[in-house]
């Protein structure tokens, strides 16, 4: 960002100490600008720029040979070679940055020269007497930032905390890097550059803060904005200790199956003493080529050894609540323990993690002190999304209270796996300003070590939050209200922010009183009604308004607004699917996915998911409904959007009639099917569910089908008392499978019926109700199984369903 200042320095006498508080050096950066007017020229300003021309050098221990400042193009420069290193890294940004402000081009000095200026970087700075050994830091990432009026020594305890303490600087000077690429560069302008007396101490509040995400690099932003510290491995490694080769001479290894077999696999028998031995010799060796810190974690999915050793282990009457089954968290603590002491005879140092996930997501009821190696490295993926840790009314996160107060409660070393986006919906603006204020210092003083950020690098729905997240991993306890406040002036401008900061905290305000806790797109799309929206486009509006006249600001405000015309059209697109016109709904889904293409090729959404999940989750439902109700055939009644709804949890349905026309349901609730999740209306269950409604046939048609635009559960349609087999439309281009002999209507059977042509999850269908419908009012029944999770708290009928005549 470009803003000339007609000052002749920049910063003048400040003194700031700080370990891990923002708001202190931003305090201490108001007040050297106030003190700026009072001493213009202070005689002990040390100079680095005057009048355009340098004045300062840089001396650095980073050969002079291999490193050239000036960017340049090509894989294979010298540069680029150069900057391989963090110090060297470091080096180049001091000297980019400082052209920024000010057009001119630091040199770099192989030695300080007596009355000259000199900027000592690194290792450079160590040697000309920067003391950081009083820095305590468990990760080595201490930094100094020290000017006497003579000299500037800047430099960390290692080379990352080097480059880390030159954004630290830049700081202090009124640059930020608030978004990855140039659009998200702050940095004042002036001809001359000055600073006074300084001593900044800092060092990070975790070992180790990891925002990730695909296609994602972003090495300078994630450094300067805090990322790095100590490698921490964090994934599903069964595999990489017990190879499934392993099985040929040692079967026993592999978990036993509920057939009583066992079989080779990423699944082990964990309570066998040889596999143990075996599984800790391979992560001792893991060590030894160079994984300091190792995951433990089991394979992905259930696999669970059900052999009676392993199941002897774990407690009956404690249950995932997610998922109602019992958990497994006891066998797998008392290996993953029993492997971390083995490990710490000869490699103390290294902290082995392991996931706290799935059906072991709960502590163990076994108290006991795990080995201090170990770090329980907490996923909470079956939690709330839109809601902080904690928040009343939300059970998840209230529950989550009690686990987090639990592993606290037996390990030393606690790792979180925070999800900083809406999980399988990538589309919509999203803030989590009140989860990330409350949890960062809440994990923090719970014993958080490390944390890795999962984020899609959406900047235009997702940029204040990548940003205030990646800052409080950094410092968990920083005043997220200040960091913020220095964000929307930085970002936006004086005239634009105070509308884009009510935008954006207005969003956060209505995901806390959001009645839902349902995840994909179903769970945030509540908030985004219609009046909502117009609320939220007037703001960005305002905020446009605001900006003009400034091109930078301009196009930050016109990020976001991208971002909000995409809430506009999942409405525009969901209205026209609840109205039956699923033609309208596909040009409009099509018109989007061009329209963040472009945003992915300016740098504003992620390459692999602007549109990924759009995709993967959204255009069956859009395609097969424009094809099904495309000419000749015809939409004949969209069906109603409230319908009659009960729980079956004992799953005896069938055996009370619930599927027959006559059947009268009339105290069952009315239930809305459209715009709002069953949770939201105080409905959720992992249980067997039922919907009736009923819908007029004319007396005269061609063939009927019934479409599903999409059902959270495998589902069994019933007509007038008839179970009809289900059918999935076919999408564009793939050709029919062979036609079945099948009869179209399932018989039902003395007792349970025969659980064949369910429709699958989530996915569109059809039926086709020609032979069983009569004129005039029919009766239409689903039972739904909903026992197994898609995503939180869904279930039951999430799209509507169409009548549809067509033509032979």
């Amino acid at each position: 960002m470009k803003h000339n200042k007609s000052t002749s320095s920049l910063l003048s006498e400040t003194k700031v100490e700080s370990t891990t508080s923002f708001v202190g050096w931003l305090k201490g950066l108001t007040l050297a600008f106030g003190l700026f007017f009072l001493l213009v020229e202070p005689i002990w300003a040390l100079e680095l720029v005057k009048d355009g021309k340098p004045i300062a050098v840089i001396v650095t221990s980073v050969p002079r040979e291999s490193f050239n400042p000036t960017p340049t193009k090509g894989k294979n420069t010298k540069q680029n070679a150069a900057l391989k290193s963090d110090e060297a890294l470091a080096v180049h940004t001091l000297i980019d940055w400082v052209k920024k402000i000010t057009d001119v081009e630091l040199q770099i000095a192989d030695k300080g020269v007596e009355g000259v200026p000199t900027i000592y970087i690194g290792q450079a700075a160590i040697k000309a007497g920067l003391d950081l050994d009083k820095v305590v830091s468990p990760s080595k990432e201490g930094l100094r930032i020290v000017a006497d009026g003579k000299r500037l020594l800047i430099a960390g305890q290692n080379e990352a905390a080097t480059l880390k303490a030159v954004c630290r600087f830049l700081e202090e000077l009124g640059c930020r890097y608030l978004m990855d690429g140039p659009l998200g560069e702050v940095f004042p302008r002036s001809t001359s550059l000055n600073i006074g007396l300084m001593d900044i101490t800092e060092k990070p509040g975790l070992r180790w803060r990891n925002p990730k995400g695909p296609s994602w690099n972003a090495r300078l932003w994630k450094a300067w904005n805090g990322a790095g510290g100590e490698p921490f491995g964090h994934s599903h490694s069964w595999n990489n200790y017990v190879s499934p080769k392993e099985f040929s001479k040692n079967p026993e290894f592999f978990a036993m199956g509920p057939d009583g077999q066992r079989k080779a696999g990423g699944w082990i028998c964990t309570s066998n003493p040889e596999l143990r031995e075996h599984f800790a010799l391979n992560v001792l060796a893991a060590i030894e080529r160079g994984s300091r810190n190792p995951s433990l974690s089991p394979t992905d999915g259930r696999g669970y050894c059900q052999c009676k050793t392993c199941k002897a282990q774990d407690d009956p009457k404690s249950l995932e609540p997610s998922s109602g089954t019992i958990s497994v968290s006891n066998r797998y603590v008392d290996f993953f323990d029993w492997v971390g002491r083995r490990v710490a005879k000869t490699n103390p140092e290294s902290v082995l993690s392991f996931y706290c996930y799935a059906d072991y997501t709960q502590p163990p009821t076994v108290e006991r002190k795990l080995s201090p190696n170990l770090c329980a490295m907490v996923a909470p993926i079956r939690y709330c999304r839109l809601h902080p840790l904690g928040h009343p009314g939300c059970t998840t996160r209230e529950q989550q209270v009690t686990m987090m107060n639990g592993w606290a409660g037996v390990a030393s070393k606690i790792g979180y796996y925070n999800y900083m986006y809406n999980l399988a919906d990538g589309t919509l603006p999203f803030f989590k300003f009140s989860a990330c204020k409350k949890e960062f210092p809440y994990l923090a003083d719970k014993g958080l070590s490390y944390m890795t950020i999962e984020v899609l690098s959406n900047w235009h729905i997702y940029g204040p939050q990548i940003y205030l997240s990646l800052r409080l991993a950094y410092d968990p306890h920083a005043d997220a209200n200040a960091i913020m406040n220095d964000y929307w002036v930085k970002f936006y401008g004086v005239k634009a922010a105070p509308a884009m900061k009510e935008y954006w905290m207005g969003l956060d305000e209505a995901q806390q009183k959001l009645k839902t806790h349902a995840g994909s797109f179903f769970g945030l799309a509540q908030i985004y009604t219609p009046e909502f929206l117009t609320h939220c486009e007037a703001l960005v509006a305002k905020a446009a308004n605001a900006a003009k006249g400034d091109a930078v600001y301009e196009q930050r405000v016109a990020l976001h607004a991208e971002g909000l015309r995409s809430a506009r059209s999942y409405r525009v697109m969901n209205d026209a699917m609840n109205l039956g016109d699923f033609a309208a709904a596909l040009v409009e889904f099509d018109k989007t996915i061009e329209r963040l293409k472009v945003a992915v090729s300016k740098g504003w959404a992620n390459p692999e998911y602007g549109t990924a999940y759009l995709e993967r989750f959204f255009s069956k439902t859009v395609r097969m409904g424009a094809q099904i109700t495309a000419a000749p055939n015809s939409v004949l009644q969209v069906l109603p959007d409230r319908w009659r709804f009960s729980f079956d949890e004992s799953d005896t349905g069938n055996e009370k009639g619930f599927h027959n026309a006559n059947f009268n349901d009339q105290g069952w609730p009315l239930v809305a099917t459209q715009n709002i999740t069953l949770d939201a209306q105080g409905f959720d269950k992992n249980a067997v569910m039922w919907y009736r409604t009923s819908f007029n046939v004319p007396a005269k048609h061609e063939k009927l089908i019934l479409f599903f635009g999409e059902v959270d559960g495998a589902t069994e349609v019933y007509v007038n008392g008839k179970k009809i087999l289900i059918t999935i439309p076919l999408a564009e281009g793939k050709k029919p499978a062979p036609t079945s002999t099948k009869p179209n209507i399932a018989v039902v059977l003395a007792g349970k019926p025969v659980r064949e042509g369910l429709a699958k999850a989530r996915t569109p269908f059809e039926v086709d109700i020609t032979s069983v419908i009569k004129p005039g009012e029919n009766i239409l029944a689903l039972r739904i199984d909903h026992t197994k999770i898609t995503d939180l708290a869904l279930g039951g009928i999430l799209r509507p369903v169409l009548l549809i005549n067509k033509p032979e």
